[in-house]
């Protein structure tokens, strides 16, 4: 599914330009051979999570809004899982 591959990763990328300076030896990892460590498979899942939750509580944002958020949360947590990431959990 290429079109999921891509809108994970690209989830993944902007995961990682968020992150503060200690995240690059994850970012390294992640750039260099598509491996995440089991703490940043968690704190992406904290992520989008709360990218979901902002999205729902923000009176601003549209229903499509709402539900593309929901929709990428639940779209990274199976990329995440097909692909062996696993967390912390």
């Amino acid at each position: 599914m290429p079109h999921v591959d891509s809108v994970a990763t690209g989830l993944v990328d902007q995961f990682f330009a968020q992150c503060r300076p200690e995240a690059e030896p994850a970012l390294s990892r992640w750039r260099e051979a598509g491996e995440l460590d089991r703490i940043t498979v968690s704190r992406l899942r904290l992520w989008v999570a709360n990218r979901a939750l902002e999205a729902l509580a923000r009176p601003s944002s549209s229903p499509y809004e709402r539900a593309s958020a929901v929709r990428e949360r639940q779209l990274l947590i199976d990329w995440l899982e097909a692909n062996g990431h696993q967390d912390l959990a």
